[in-house]
This record gives structure tokens, sequence and C-alpha cells, in this order.
């Protein structure tokens, strides 16, 4: 009952300080609702699933736990995300 946005401001707010918080999602409205919320987010590439967690286990979790998961390190993985998401999604075929 409510948007992502909704949800994740819910589980935060009052709780946990947002740059100890990190949205994991496989779709914009993810993305979307960690932005609107002022926390990380770490984009599971369509297609590219197993890949993706690996990567997080192997390098962002270290990194978003030191510290060092910066904007431009986010960017990076979300322009390769939104670049692997489909013009059109499969429900809408």
């Amino acid at each position: 009952m409510g948007s992502k946005k909704e949800h994740l401001a819910l589980a935060i707010e009052g709780r946990y300080d947002k740059g100890m918080v990190i949205m994991i999602g496989d779709a914009p409205g993810d993305r979307k609702a960690a932005e609107a919320n002022g926390v990380a987010f770490y984009p599971v590439n369509p297609g590219r699933e197993e890949a993706s967690w690996a990567r997080f286990a192997s390098e962002t979790a270290d990194s978003f736990f030191t510290g060092s998961y910066d904007a431009a390190a986010q960017a990076r993985l979300v322009d390769e995300f939104e670049a692997l998401l489909p013009d059109l999604p499969p429900w809408k075929r």
C-alpha cells in the first residue's frame, strides 16, 4: 500500500542515517525511489542478474560500507543499467 518511494521512506525515517542505506533494484522506479529519499542505488541489470549480484558481492558492498561508493561510481552503474533497459517493457509488447 503505497509507492516504492513511500515504502523506502517509512523503512528509513527515524531509523537509519541516509548515508547508510542502499536501495538495490532492477527497475527505474527503484532508482527513482532511492533518489527521492536521498539514498544510494545499486542497479541489477536486466538479463545480467547473476553478474550484477556477483559484482555487488565482490566490489560494491565493500565500497559502500567503506564510504567509497560515491555518486560517480553509482552514475557509471546507472548508465550501464539504463543502456540495457528495453525501449518497450516485455509486458507492453
